[in-house]
């Protein structure tokens, strides 16, 4: 960490909480702090006095810092720093942990050889890693990791910071990462990150904000070293604002200058004044300098200067005396005193002086010895050197996937994409490029980006491009679409590119477009397709020698297999796909097999085999560095969504929780969607709120749609709104049945059922006679529903457990809403039986679900007179929402009224629970042949009970009675 040229000036209380920190450490328990504040506002120097005290205290400390390369910098740059300063202090330390930890090898200087193409290492490994060689170290002596300037972070390191914070448990490790605050702009990558590790118990903030004046008044006359008028330190201080750096800054100035009125506002006029007074040869070091970043090696320096030897020294010298430059702890290079500065000279050259500058860089990176290619490619890109640029990155690229990180590779990869586009000469086949890119993002969850450059490459290819160039383009755009929602123009285009390929002799290529194909045709229901493409796919990829391909269209077979009522052998052939593609490390495949098993036991309602199964898959993903990768995103949102069916609500909130980590956009909003499922459940006032910043993800995850739509219709139900309701599902049905290209989709069912149930809920409420048009309007639902459970199977299918479920509800919902209606209401036996099979169908592990319907069982015993019954499954109701917290429901449980200790509690009134269930419905405005029908019982019984009820409450007419029971609600429980 670069040392302060002054002593520490206020920030006690900081720096209190920081050791504080660090005793807690040395105490033999894990830490982590996120600091963060202005850009000059005393970070480093903070740090740098923390630094001071660890090595007081016997911490082994170890430093990294993130660095400015662009958009897409070397992944794991800190973590590289920190263990070859490691390497370079205490050798013997550090190849006990390359023994240990091999992996850790990966994060240090390499020699010459490039990275082969299959030696690539697990990111699970390389994190494990990590984190067990700093325990080893913690092991022996406490120990302190710094990274600083997180906000250059690269995603694979944002993810390591986040891994190894939640991995902390009893081990003396600190962990202090600090950051700019104010570069942290709307779409910064770090915001969201920051918002996750701010979740985590472990993670303590610390905010540097502005200095109190009376600390800058101390920090100028510091920088002095001598008299200073009071009027300067007055304009200093007004200047700074708070800012030491700023301070700092101006008060050399000052000093330079003597009058300060002669200084500039800005201060990056400021920088440059300084930077004007130094001689020639020092300012053309700290230009050069500044186009490096803002760490730069003396060895690399002297390459790209032309300067001698002697001239330079003199030259650092000077830039070094003037408090601009500071050598780097390792005395092996310099960095600017803070990150503006450096800004500030980067943007005051001319651009034929970047030019030169950087074409300096990128000469001195390709000659120098192992693999720079990151830097290689940012350098050669500024100088216009579009050739050298485009290999750099794509060997980025290359190198980023080789150490599992698909985020940074993509970056990488893009930019060689829109370069290939520029050079004078453009290869002549694209497809290489962008299959390994279209890999890269889709491993990286960014399906989308994939979709859309692999697209544009496709509208782009000339009509005379060779057939293996166009079938590879259109293999690419069906590749990225399958992470996500796969159209007709994607099957159509891997059929034509089947037909641009030759099916002698057996190639690798033929054998992963035909298991494509037949994967493709699978979804959209041509099982005769799929099985004849997925058989050739298979055969071709044994010829050929390509695991992957023969494990993804074997797993198309044993899908087949579930849809011929065949599970048992559906499954096993599932399972045993996903281990040989395990074997063969095909990751693709694996998680394929292993998300369909999970699907295939949810199909089957066994929730608890196919939550296993989901996590599994999903551990599995994050082991393999593809956490975000589609079917690692889907299994680990099935996984929370089977938690919520079967009543783990926090669980699922668990599962769901990506604090640490950096999930992709499209995988927050599915979690948020579930997520969603639980505040309204439990009745959250601003649930619904989170709503309307998922509609944007409609269109691009189907799920987040249903699951919103869900929600949506429970939170409609709680209100009584039935025209948000119809408003939703309409939203729903038309874009959903786009999306899964059939009208009449099954979950058309439950959005019918809970469309109804949302009509129950109103007509109520409603006057009598708006209740007979309400019911009419809910018709239309019922006769979706059950046209959708009659279209929604393809010929020769059964609907599944959980179709036959949401039918009976269906059922029962309209007879429900027809019986609180009044309107052609059902028979007492056949509403019973209609809820009670209801209960069963949900019965297979859907909890809350089938507690919903006992609910709704219990209200229609009650009303029947089978108050016994009515209170079992009311009893058997409440505990569960309880457990789930489930505040509406419990409120509806309450209604009921069924409870020994709700009749005692309310014994002084003298009415009885079927009395108050009359002057319920007359609180309504019920006439008592409404009332009933809602019963179960005869008129003539009414009328005894309505005069009960007048007798006991001391009135005289139904509606003095009504008025009562408003004003003591007591009375109706």
């Amino acid at each position: 960490m670069p040392r302060s040229v002054m002593t520490l000036v206020g920030r006690k209380a900081e720096l209190a909480s920081l050791v504080g920190t660090l005793e807690h450490t040395t105490g033999g328990a894990p830490a982590v702090v996120v600091l963060d504040g202005d850009a000059g506002v005393g970070k480093t120097r903070l740090l740098s006095e923390l630094v001071r005290k660890a090595h007081d205290r016997g911490v082994l400390t170890l430093i990294g810092h993130c660095v400015d390369l662009g958009d897409a910098p070397p992944p794991y740059l800190p973590f590289t720093e920190a263990f070859a300063r490691l390497a370079a202090q205490d050798p013997s330390r550090s190849e006990r942990l390359r023994t240990a930890f091999p992996a850790i090898a990966r994060l240090l200087p390499r020699g010459t050889e490039p990275v082969a193409p299959g030696d690539r290492i697990d990111r699970g490994e390389l994190f494990e890693s990590v984190f067990g060689a700093l325990a080893l170290l913690a092991a022996e002596v406490p120990v302190a990791l710094f990274v600083e300037d997180v906000h250059w972070a690269d995603q694979a390191t944002r993810d390591l910071l986040g891994f190894l914070f939640t991995r902390l448990r009893d081990e003396p490790i600190a962990i202090v990462a600090s950051y700019r605050s104010d570069d942290l702009h709307r779409r910064h990558p770090l915001r969201p990150t920051l918002a996750q590790w701010s979740r985590l118990p472990i993670v303590d903030r610390v905010h540097l904000g502005p200095l109190p004046v009376a600390d800058v008044r101390a920090l100028v006359r510091a920088a002095r070293g001598g008299a200073i008028r009071e009027s300067e330190i007055r304009t200093i201080v007004s200047r700074a604002d708070g800012n030491a750096f700023f301070a700092e800054e101006l008060t050399a100035a000052s000093d330079q200058y003597g009058d300060m009125g002669q200084l500039p506002w800005q201060l990056a006029d400021v920088l440059l004044v300084r930077l004007d007074r130094l001689g020639q040869d020092a300012r053309e070091v700290v230009r050069v300098a500044a186009v490096g970043g803002r760490r730069v090696g003396h060895d690399l320096l002297a390459k790209v200067i032309e300067l001698t030897p002697t001239a330079l020294e003199y030259a650092l010298r000077e830039a070094v005396d003037a408090n601009i430059l500071e050598p780097t702890p390792s005395g092996r290079g310099y960095t600017f005193r803070h990150a503006l500065l450096a800004e500030a000279v980067y943007d005051d050259l001319l651009p034929g002086e970047r030019v030169r500058i950087h074409a300096g860089y990128a000469a001195a990176f390709a000659a120098a010895p192992g693999r720079h290619t990151a830097e290689l490619a940012r350098h050669a890109r500024a100088s216009h050197d579009l050739l050298t640029a485009y290999r750099a990155s794509v060997c980025a690229g290359e190198d980023a996937m080789s150490v599992a990180a698909p985020s940074e590779a993509l970056q990488h990869l893009q930019t060689a994409l829109e370069l290939s586009a520029q050079l004078p000469e453009p290869p002549d086949d694209p497809a290489a490029l962008l299959l390994a890119l279209v890999d890269a993002g889709v491993a990286a969850g960014r399906g989308y980006r994939a979709l859309r450059l692999a697209r544009e490459t496709l509208a782009g290819l000339p009509a005379d491009a060779p057939d293996e160039s166009r079938a590879r383009v259109l293999y690419a755009v069906a590749l990225a679409a399958a992470a996500g929602e796969v159209d007709m123009e994607t099957f159509q285009g891997t059929a034509e590119a089947l037909r641009l390929v030759p099916a002698e002799p057996p190639t690798p290529f033929r054998a992963n477009l035909a298991a494509m194909h037949g994967r493709l045709a699978f979804l959209f229901g041509r099982e005769v397709d799929a099985e004849r493409w997925s058989r050739e796919a298979v055969e071709t990829a044994r010829a050929a020698g390509v695991p992957g391909a023969a494990a993804d269209a074997e797993t198309t077979l044993a899908l087949l297999a579930r849809r011929a009522d065949q599970p048992e052998e559906a499954a096993e052939r599932l399972r045993a796909v996903a281990d040989e593609a395990q074997r063969a490390g095909e990751t693709a495949a694996e998680l394929r097999s292993r998300y369909n098993l999970g699907s295939l036991y949810t199909e089957q309602g066994a929730l608890a085999e196919a939550q296993e199964a989901y996590e599994h898959t999903a551990r599995r993903a994050s082991e393999l560095g593809r956490p975000w990768a589609a079917f690692g995103l889907e299994a680990r949102g099935m996984g929370g969504l089977i938690q919520y069916m079967r009543g783990d609500w926090d669980g699922a909130l668990r599962t769901l929780d990506v604090g640490g980590q950096s999930p992709t956009p499209q995988a927050e909003a599915l979690y948020a969607s579930i997520e969603l499922l639980v505040r309204v459940g439990r009745g959250e006032p601003d649930a619904m709120a989170l709503a309307g910043e998922l509609r944007p993800w409609w269109g691009r995850e189907s799920r987040v749609a249903l699951n919103a739509t869900v929600a949506a219709l429970e939170s409609a139900a709680q209100r009584g709104d039935v025209d948000a309701a119809l408003e939703a599902i309409g939203d729903a049905v038309e874009l959903l049945s786009v999306l899964w290209q059939d009208p009449w989709f099954l979950a058309r069912i439950r959005l019918s059922a809970l469309g109804i149930a949302v009509f129950a809920a109103a007509v109520t409420a409603a006057p009598e006679a708006e209740r007979a048009a309400l019911v009419k309007r809910a018709q239309t639902l019922v006769e979706d529903g059950r046209t959708s459970a009659e279209k929604g199977v393809p010929s020769g299918r059964r609907l599944g457990i959980e179709a036959i479920a949401w039918q009976a509800r269906l059922e029962a919902e309209w007879a429900r809403l027809r019986w609180l209606a009044g309107v052609e209401p059902p028979e007492v036996d056949e509403h019973i039986a209609l809820w009670q099979q209801a209960v069963e169908a949900f019965g297979y592990g859907d909890t809350v679900e089938q507690v919903r319907s006992r609910t709704r069982l219990a209200a229609v015993l009650r009303a029947a007179g089978r108050s016994t019954e009515a209170a079992e499954h009311a009893s058997q109701a409440r505990e569960t929402a309880r457990a789930l917290g489930a505040g509406p429901l419990l409120a509806e449980i309450r209604r009921l009224g069924t409870t020994a200790a709700r009749s005692a509690e309310h014994g002084t009134t003298g009415l009885t629970d079927r009395e108050r269930e009359v002057l319920a419905l007359l609180v309504e405005g019920r006439t008592n042949r409404q009332i009933a029908q809602r019963l179960y019982i005869s008129e003539k019984t009414v009328s005894v009970h309505v005069s009960n009820i007048l007798a006991k409450l001391g009135v005289h007419s139904r509606n003095e009675a009504a008025a009562v029971a408003r004003r003591d609600a007591a009375l109706l429980g």
